[in-house]
């Protein structure tokens, strides 16, 4: 229609036809990528909202599963703290056996932090990252990152200390089977402990080494908390830590 009009003008050489025909066209294209533009926009606003659901979420489990392990944590400290009076004084009550042998046997348990990162790497690897406009959320974000990051390599770090000890609490523990056979049970030589100084403070260091990581742990947590919370703000949603 346009195109007829158009041809029609100039055969009449009509220019002021030709001329408004032309801002029509001109009009059109600039509005359909206007609309085309608002369109990207709001589809880019639904994909953040939906992933910022999805990375609250992920928070919240997290949260869940940090205060979990710190909850586990404290009662392992406690037990090492049995284990470490015992290594030094080489007396062992009946009723601390059971307690003693389990935080030995533990020692060499080092497992990472309970940490889900699969939203944050998805708004990342899908480029939904760069759609966030607000520059506040995006550096809690980076910096929760960092603090991950530094988690993780503390734990690699401390994972090869512990390794440096592990022929020495060989020489004293020794695994014996149990009517489990996933399960077994850690027996451990107090007298041969008792007699060297040099595994007593083996014993200590690596007891040592747990509590630190475990202080770690309970840091992690806070700034987890602090990101639901800031999420919780962009979302309207609450931050809810399962049970």
């Amino acid at each position: 229609m346009i195109l007829a009009r158009l041809s029609h003008a100039f055969r009449t050489q009509n220019w002021f036809a030709v001329a408004v025909e032309f801002l029509i066209v001109i009009a059109g294209v600039v509005i359909g990528f206007q609309i085309q533009g608002w369109n990207e926009t709001r589809q880019g606003q639904a994909r953040v909202a939906q992933a910022l659901e999805r990375l609250q979420q992920e928070t919240e489990q997290n949260i869940s599963g940090l205060r979990a392990r710190n909850e586990s944590n404290e009662e392992r400290l406690a037990e090492q703290a049995l284990m470490v009076r015992v290594a030094m004084s080489g007396e062992l009550a009946p009723e601390d056996a059971e307690t003693f042998e389990r935080a030995v046997a533990q020692l060499m348990y080092f497992s990472a932090p309970p940490i889900q990162e699969g939203s944050y790497r998805a708004l990342e690897q899908s480029g939904d990252l760069t759609l966030i406009d607000n520059q506040e959320l995006i550096s809690a974000l980076n910096y929760y990152q960092g603090a991950v990051i530094w988690i993780e390599n503390q734990h690699g770090s401390f994972r090869r200390g512990l390794t440096t000890f592990t022929d020495t609490l060989n020489e004293f523990v020794f695994h014996e089977p149990t009517d489990d056979p996933m399960v077994t049970r850690a027996r451990v030589d107090l007298d041969r402990l008792a007699e060297d100084p040099r595994r007593q403070s083996a014993l200590v260091q690596m007891a040592r080494m747990h509590a630190i990581f475990g202080q770690y742990i309970h840091w992690l947590e806070g700034e987890t908390v602090e990101l639901c919370e800031r999420l919780a703000q962009e979302t309207g949603q609450p931050c809810e830590v399962p049970e």
